[in-house]
């Protein structure tokens, strides 16, 4: 439990200490003249003042979060829970939200445990109908060292409960069974668990790393609790079936509505399920004739999980009460709308709690009432005993931002007034900062006005600080976010949020290292029918793993099928030769023919291009070497409080690639830096920040897009972020007419635009800059010859920042040091808000909805119909529907110069709704645009809804996507698993990877600032990135290694990983590829314990193919290309430059390998021993370390 925060106790008589007071004799409480986060703060005083449970009940569900994340900070986020309300958008049957189920189970799990906590939730989520308390308590159980357990039947228990059977376990609600190894993530968990069975027996219980998958301690025990409100017995299932057959009846429904649903009840589909249907398989509504009746359970409600002795903090009783008025309506406007499309739905007293159950459940609990306004006179029905309101004097902060341009004072002056002003009155000010890094910039910020900041100490609660704090103000930088400052006089407290001076800035979770490489991974998504590259016999279709039996001997080969149908098995410890074929999205590589010449031509053909290429950058780089320019200024205060209102916290890789670009502009070199990452990155806000630095510096910058539409988009990005500052940007594209493009040239060429922003044609020869400090280059490879000449020379005279969305592995990047100055953010801005996805049928009043919320909060909407025979109807159709709103619409089939415009005139925000094609699959970001609505979602494979859905989602709203499928659809189970993937699925931007898609290389080739699009296509991208590398190290005069002798082994004896014990083929390719590319005895010992962790005991056929790999380490060493044998000798083929002494060999001959003979092709026969012939492979390993150069030899 929780130990309650040791606090100075405020006097007596003060009006906190009445409220402490007024807690410990449990008597209910009405509070007022609480403002901002102030609320938030003395609920947390509230709750760790006393030794109960806390629930914080709020109007709205975005209040509720914005609560919860305050307690967070202020509870230093321990014991905070968040049970959040189910989102009722339809009647339908099926509808995901997964995460919000987690959040509620988890609850529910930590209220029955009588562990003490505090939980924010709001009216929509109290009155929602919830699994029944005794159906959770039947199901949870106690998993203990040294139980007995049935590993199928625990597996089907989890199924049962809603865990979904995964390879891997990376996920709350998954669970894996791989031999006599378990893994379960529970709800309520922290992490997931492990167990070791040693036959029934629970041999260790074990934590461990999802993102690693290697255990990190043990424990005794664990609990599993259900991973979903709907806990499925064929009971239930039957029941289930009943009453929707008797619903429907009731309903007139037709029998196609009752097959289909019945049907998908049948075959498990209920993952997905409303949470309004769960009535129908936990209680009865009729029992047909001479059936028995069986047990049922009334629905449950949050109350039930409670016990009897928390404190309900109400936020504004009022308001409260508006909010329940409205869901009821809410609910009834969704039955109504149900009965006339013909859907089946149940009455809302099965699901939602009606105001005269509700308010009498919650009235049975002490309360702490926040009221806004409190009427003296007390109300009719108002209990006698209750007492007089307190009233605190809490204040929000005001404004702490300088409006308008930033002068000589700075956009901090009235923060720095605002903060001297508390501490002249001995107030604590706490600045809350999101992150260590805003921490050292909000310091070093105030350093420049005269402001001394301390930091708090890490061991010190947030509270602690707040309560104990006496004696002369001081400044205190703290770590976190809360929604909104406040002044609290009582405590002599004032806390100020940097949102309150910079905005708000998005949240974001840090991206989950990724257990292998892009390439790896990629190799581990294989599917028969892809394209793989073999490095010596080039481009083939993978067919396959085939288990075969040569001489007796069972192993796995990959099959490779070439031109003519001719057929390659490649052994599992020779896939290092093997890569999977990644190009150009859409292009379809020519199989090459196995012993032909070809594939050794097309190689040699890409080495020259990639030299010729190497070498013309080195000829500017030469050039670039002797010119000098003034360097820039250094970052000043201004730059820091730029960098500050940055909306988004900075990624690790970002903060590295804007720190070299302020190494390049502190030199007196001209810079030339590509920076890389794909789209969503945050290659923008670099360029935007080296942008600031210049032309606050003086300097003009010029900004060349390829397209106007990335053109408009970027104008609109710089214009936002520069706002407040006495810069000048313009545009210049076809949107503009001649008399605007001559007027902006002019001004251009006198030097008062510092920023300007265009196509090619800010190349052209009229526009002559007055002192062009910056050049920023958007995707180079996007431009035409003439326009990249011209960009040759203005690199030997300027500044130049390229970004490009191209991946580079990170040893080509190592390798392209001195050649290219390069920067890489790999890191993706992981789940900037999960987007809220809802598969939904086409309906009207739900379109309409969605598009009128979105325009209400002033965004945009994407609303995409892949039928271009239809999409002006749907068009028409969606102006009928919402006059109001401005509608653009784009296809394919366009011409390029009208889908430009169309698109730029979105971005403008002409149009609110774009009504597009999968053309906008790859199209720019819109940060106003965060609703997403697909037609006929069904008919898109996972990867392109993926793509589509990932056009909303990049700005601070919460974005929603609407997958819309035609009315009474009867789904297949594939369509309907995958939508559910999709909802499932919520990380924007997952490293190089879309969804499980192959890549689609943006700008394919542009490693080196040039299109080489065409010799990617024509070996892969891994290949040709090898390629590149060996080429750079040769052209820098580096010592290129010599080309690797990969031996073949032939042993006779099974090595391989049987199914049974790794049953995924995807995770066998990865495992496979990962053992033949380990490069020691150290790798092999690693994936040796990682595989004895993840899988159990190591089989001996994985066993001989480590020692397999073991074996080829030696045959490296001494250039060996082949090892076999037979029941009599052992025979290794050398090459003509192996290191072995001949010597050494007559030696062991006459000694330790007597018989053994060496021939003139320089293979050499080692007699079997009888007595080691059952244990070839260590037999082999002595022999081949015999062999090695001996220390101090020539």
């Amino acid at each position: 439990m929780r130990k309650i925060v040791e606090e100075k106790l405020p006097p007596v008589h003060s009006t906190l200490g009445i409220l402490l007071d007024r807690l410990r004799k449990k008597a209910d409480i009405i509070l007022g003249g609480l403002y901002g986060s102030a609320k938030s703060l003395l609920a947390s005083v509230a709750f760790t003042s006393q030794p109960d449970s806390l629930i914080a009940v709020l109007p709205s569900e975005k209040e509720a979060r914005n609560f919860y994340r305050d307690c967070l900070v202020f509870c230093d986020g321990t014991d905070v829970l968040h049970y959040p309300a189910w989102g009722i958008l339809t009647a339908d049957f099926f509808t995901t939200q997964r995460e919000i189920e987690m959040d509620r189970l988890r609850t529910f799990s930590c209220l029955l445990s009588g562990r003490r906590c505090l939980v924010v939730t709001s009216v929509q989520a109290l009155v929602q109908k919830t699994i029944p308390r005794r159906i959770f308590t039947g199901y949870t159980r106690m998993i203990c060292l040294g139980d007995t357990l049935d590993r199928d039947d625990l597996a089907r228990k989890l199924v049962s409960g809603g865990y979904t059977k995964k390879t891997l376990v990376e996920e709350k609600g998954d669970f894996s069974v791989r031999g006599h190894i378990i893994d379960i993530y529970p709800p309520d968990a922290a992490g997931p668990f492990r167990i070791e069975l040693m036959g029934d027996e629970v041999e260790s219980i074990r934590l461990f790393d999802p993102a690693s998958q290697r255990s990190t301690g043990e424990t005794l025990e664990f609990q599993v609790v259900p991973a979903r409100e709907l806990v499925l017995s064929d009971r239930r299932r039957q029941r289930a079936i009943r009453n929707i057959r008797t619903r429907a009846n009731d309903l007139e429904l037709s029998r196609q509505i009752k097959a289909h649903l019945t049907e998908a009840i049948d075959n498990d589909l209920l993952a997905s399920l409303n949470p309004m249907f769960l009535s129908l398989f936990y209680e009865s509504r009729g029992t047909p004739p001479g059936a028995a009746k069986d047990r049922v359970a009334s629905m449950g409600t949050f109350f039930d999980y409670c016990s009897g002795n928390e404190w309900f903090f109400l936020d504004d009783a009022s308001s409260l009460a508006r909010s329940s008025e409205d869901l009821e309506n809410t609910v009834n406007r969704f039955l109504i709308q149900a009965r006339r499309e013909n859907r089946l739905f149940v009455e809302s007293d099965a699901f939602h709690l009606s105001r005269d159950t509700f308010d009498p459940l919650l009235s049975a609990f002490r309360q702490i009432r926040y009221e806004e306004l409190h009427f003296q006179t007390p109300l009719p029905d108002a209990p006698a005993d209750v007492t007089p309101p307190l009233r605190f004097r809490a204040e929000t902060t005001g404004t702490l931002r300088k409006e308008g341009p930033a002068g000589e004072e700075g956009i901090l002056f009235p923060l720095v007034e605002k903060i001297h002003q508390n501490l002249n009155d001995g107030c604590l000010v706490i600045l809350m900062c999101p992150g260590r890094e805003d921490i050292q910039r909000m310091a070093h910020l105030l350093e420049g006005y005269g402001v001394t900041s301390n930091r708090r100490d890490p061991e010190t609660p947030f509270l602690q600080a707040a309560m104990n704090h006496s004696g002369p103000g001081r400044l205190l930088l703290f770590e976190g976010k809360v929604t909104s400052g406040f002044r609290f006089p009582e405590l002599k407290l004032t806390v100020i949020s940097e949102e309150d001076i910079f905005g708000r800035k998005q949240v974001k979770r840090l991206a989950r290292p990724a257990r292998e490489g892009y390439f790896l991974k990629s190799f581990g998504e294989l599917t028969e029918g892809d394209f793989i590259v073999h490095k010596d016999h080039g481009i083939g279709i993978y067919r396959g793993l085939q288990k075969m039996s040569v001489a007796g001997i069972e192993n796995d080969f990959l099959l490779v099928e070439y031109a003519e149908k001719d057929k390659l098995y490649i052994p599992v410890d020779r896939l290092d030769q093997i890569q999977r074929y990644i190009g150009p999205e859409g292009y379809a590589p020519k199989t090459d023919r196995l012993g032909g010449t070809g594939w050794e031509t097309v190689k040699e053909r890409v080495r020259k291009s990639i030299r010729e290429v190497a070498e013309e950058l080195v000829s500017i780089y030469a050039a670039r070497e002797v010119i000098e320019r003034d360097a820039f200024s250094p970052p000043d205060r201004l730059y820091e409080e730029f960098c500050a209102s940055f909306e988004y916290e900075e990624t690790p890789d970002q903060v590295r690639a804007i720190e070299d670009i302020h190494e390049d502009m502190a030199r007196e070199k001209p810079m030339d830096r590509l920076i890389c990452g794909d789209a969503g990155f945050g290659k923008t806000e670099v360029a935007l920040r080296a942008s600031f630095r210049a032309a606050m510096d003086g300097r003009q910058v010029a900004v060349l897009v390829p397209t106007t539409i990335l053109a408009e988009q970027h104008y609109q990005t710089f214009r936002r972020r520069l706002l407040d500052y006495p810069l000048r940007i313009e545009v210049l594209n076809r949107l503009k007419n001649r008399k605007e493009q001559a007027r902006i040239v002019e001004d251009i060429n006198r030097g008062v635009v510092d920023i300007i922003i265009g196509t090619h044609r800010i190349l052209q020869k009229d526009l002559t800059f007055r002192n062009l400090g910056l050049v920023i280059v958007d995707e180079e490879q996007r431009f035409g010859v003439a326009h990249k000449e011209r960009l040759k020379k203005i690199r030997t005279l300027v500044d130049v920042l390229t970004l490009s969305a191209t991946p580079i592995p990170r040893t080509l990047h190592l390798s392209l040091v001195g050649i290219r100055d390069l920067s890489i953010i790999n890191t993706p801005p992981e789940d900037r808000r999960p987007i809220k996805t809802h598969v939904l049928e086409f309906n009207e009043d739900t379109i309409r909805e969605a598009i009128r919320y979105e325009l209400a909060r002033g965004g945009q909407i994407f609303f995409l119909h892949d039928r271009i025979q239809s999409i002006f109807t749907m068009a028409r159709f969606l102006e009928k529907l919402v006059p109001e709103a401005e509608i653009g619409v784009v296809h394919g089939r366009m011409k390029a110069g009208e889908i430009e415009d169309t698109m730029a005139r979105f971005v403008k925000g002409d149009y609110q709704v774009l009504v597009c094609t999968t053309i906008v699959a790859s199209g720019v970001d819109i940060p106003s645009a965060n609703t997403m609505i697909i037609n006929r979602a069904d008919r898109l494979g996972l990867s392109q809804l993926y793509q589509i859905r990932g056009r909303v989602g990049r700005a601070r709203e919460e974005a929603f996507a609407y997958l819309l499928v035609p009315k009474g659809a009867m789904l297949s189970r594939d369509a309907q698993k995958r939508l559910q993937t999709l909802i499932d699925f919520s990380e924007p931007g997952s490293g190089f990877r879309i969804a499980s898609n192959d890549l689609e290389i943006r700008g394919t080739g542009n490693l080196l600032g040039t299109s080489q699009s065409g010799h990617v296509s024509a070996v892969g991208y891994e290949l040709y990135t090898e390629l590149m590398e060996k080429t750079i190290r040769e052209l820098k005069g580096e010592a290129v290694p010599r080309e690797e002798v990969k031996a073949e082994i032939h042993l006779g004896i099974p090595a391989f990983i049987p199914g049974d014990y790794m049953a995924d083929e995807h995770r066998r390719l990865v495992t496979y590829k990962r053992i033949s590319l380990a490069g020691n005895r150290e790798e092999i010992e690693e994936i040796r314990n990682e595989l004895t962790d993840c899988y159990g005991f190591i089989p001996t056929e994985v066993d001989n193919l480590l020692a397999t790999i073991r074996l080829r380490h030696l045959l490296e060493v001494l250039r060996s290309s082949k090892l076999s044998c037979d029941s009599e000798y052992l025979a290794v083929q050398f090459s003509p430059d192996s290191p072995v002494d001949p010597a050494r060999i007559l030696f062991l001959a006459k000694t330790k390998l007597k018989g053994t003979k060496l021939t003139p092709e320089l293979k050499l026969y080692i007699p079997i021993p009888k007595h080691r012939d059952g244990d070839r492979i260590l037999f082999a390993e002595d022999v081949l370390k015999s062999l090695l150069p001996q220390p101090g030899s020539a």
